[in-house]
């Protein structure tokens, strides 16, 4: 009997333990999502810029379509470019390491359905994560001697952006996110984590290594979806 007691206590003493280091980390995501907000709402508001950057992210699952976060980019992107505040867009994020060849199309191509003309698209095919998107729109940028750009992603990741690029010149904005239920929570809390995460990469490794690292991981995941 004295053991059945001890293991009760031992696995109560256990359940307590998690359940305080959920609630930390659960505080730590609602402040680092309010530190966010406020680096969104400090952004000085800018009237004319050369081109709206937009850092593309998720694809269905087939391949033949944008994912939802990288229709909201892309509506901002839109929305700047009806609003005569940038005068043209850049993709990137268009590398297809799932074989599907039409990233960079399917980017262009939802534009051009929301009435961005062709001739002020631009886009890359090399890119796959935030550090080779904005290595790859350097070279769009210099090229086409754009002088001011508005980089434009999801609230998270522009502020990590933003923290990576710090660059005079641009700046940097953001659709708005709401929350209506149980699963939008849980995808902050997730995607927080994954900033966290990439954050820690990129302070601890090289470029060339965290490049290569991201590639593989994310080939093999999309070798993995395909068989299934």
């Amino acid at each position: 009997m004295k053991q059945y007691w001890s293991d009760i206590k031992g696995f109560v003493l256990l359940m307590a333990i998690l359940l305080f280091v959920l609630a930390i980390d659960i505080v730590g995501v609602s402040f680092y999502h309010h530190h966010v907000q406020q680096f969104l709402a400090n952004q000085p508001e800018i009237h004319h810029a050369d081109a709206g950057l937009v850092f593309f992210g998720d694809y269905e699952d087939d391949g033949r379509a944008l994912g939802p976060a990288s229709k909201q980019r892309a509506g901002k992107a839109v929305e700047l470019y009806h609003d005569h505040i940038v005068r043209h867009v850049i993709c990137v994020g268009g590398y297809d390491y799932r074989h599907w060849r039409g990233k960079p199309n399917l980017m262009s191509d939802y534009l051009q359905s929301k009435g961005v003309p062709a001739d002020c698209i631009l886009y890359d095919s090399l890119s796959f994560n935030t550090n080779t998107n904005w290595h790859e729109a350097s070279i769009i940028i210099a090229r086409e001697h754009f002088d001011t750009i508005i980089a434009i992603s999801s609230p998270l990741h522009i502020f990590r952006i933003a923290n990576m690029i710090n660059q005079e010149g641009v700046y940097y904005t953001s659709y708005t996110c709401s929350f209506t239920g149980f699963n939008d929570y849980w995808q902050l809390y997730l995607d927080v984590h994954h900033e966290w995460v990439s954050t820690f990469l990129s302070l601890t490794l090289r470029d060339e290594v965290r490049n290569r690292i991201v590639y593989i991981v994310r080939t093999v995941m999309g070798e993995v979806e395909n068989f299934f």
